[in-house]
């Protein structure tokens, strides 16, 4: 069986200090770990070794509509966040927000 390596990517301890300090200024996960050439569970690593307190992962106001015009066209809220780097949950809420979903009485119970 053969199999494909990749190279791994060793961030300085500068790098870490950019990385996150972009966290902070409001980068997204996903666009960080484009930057940085890592992947995003790395980035997470990173911002946990360095107490970085989490942010609620959600979509701004373009992601928000980018949201609706996808699940428009039939793409699926899984396919959609991992297409943004959120979970299918931050997707819902921005469909209910946008009238795409209505909540359920019993949603919640």
């Amino acid at each position: 069986m053969r199999t494909v390596e990749t190279a791994q990517t060793f961030l300085t301890a500068a790098e870490v200090d950019a990385l996150v300090g972009d966290y902070l200024a409001g980068m997204g996960v996903k666009a960080l770990a484009e930057r940085y050439g890592i992947h995003r569970a790395t980035v997470f690593s990173h911002l946990r070794r360095r107490n970085v307190p989490s942010r609620r992962p959600g979509l701004g106001v373009g992601e928000k509509a980018e949201a609706v015009r996808l699940a428009r066209a039939g793409v699926s809220m899984r396919a959609i966040g991992r297409r943004m780097g959120v979970d299918r949950k931050a997707v819902r809420v921005a469909l209910v927000e946008a009238g795409l979903i209505v909540e359920d009485a019993n949603d919640g119970m």
